[in-house]
């Protein structure tokens, strides 16, 4: 397993950058539900903006962030996964989604980042000296 795919998983909840209608960034915190033949899987709801913004410009990155301030930034290229049995399984196999998606099977999307770049980032806080 690479050590980014070791870092993702001990790390699973992010902040996902997208690009809004105008033109504008929008990062909000959003967990990757797995990874799956380097690619990074995420969920969300055909309602929200963000659904709207990765249809109209399907790029985006997700950054995660460790206690001791390492980051890693992942970009890539956005596919939303069309085979309902597909989403089906991952609905049933996750009790937080299968609880908000449950009674509102048709507004679940499941989408992939894919094409992955990775960049690390630490960053230091300077300590005080004496």
């Amino acid at each position: 397993m690479s050590k980014e795919n070791t870092f993702i998983k001990k790390n699973k909840i992010g902040f996902l950058a997208t690009v809004d209608m105008n033109g504008q960034p929008k990062v909000r915190s959003f967990g990757v539900m797995e990874i799956q033949d380097n690619r990074l899987v995420f969920g969300t709801s055909n309602k929200k903006k963000v659904y709207e913004q990765l249809i109209s410009n399907p790029c985006a990155e997700w950054l995660a962030v460790e206690s001791t301030n390492k980051t890693l930034r992942v970009s890539g290229a956005v596919e939303f996964e069309e085979d309902y049995n597909k989403k089906l399984q991952y609905i049933e196999s996750n009790p937080m989604i299968k609880k908000i998606y449950n009674s509102r099977l048709d507004e679940f999307e499941l989408f992939y980042l894919y094409n992955l770049e990775y960049e690390w980032f630490e960053m230091k806080i300077p300590t005080a000296k004496s």
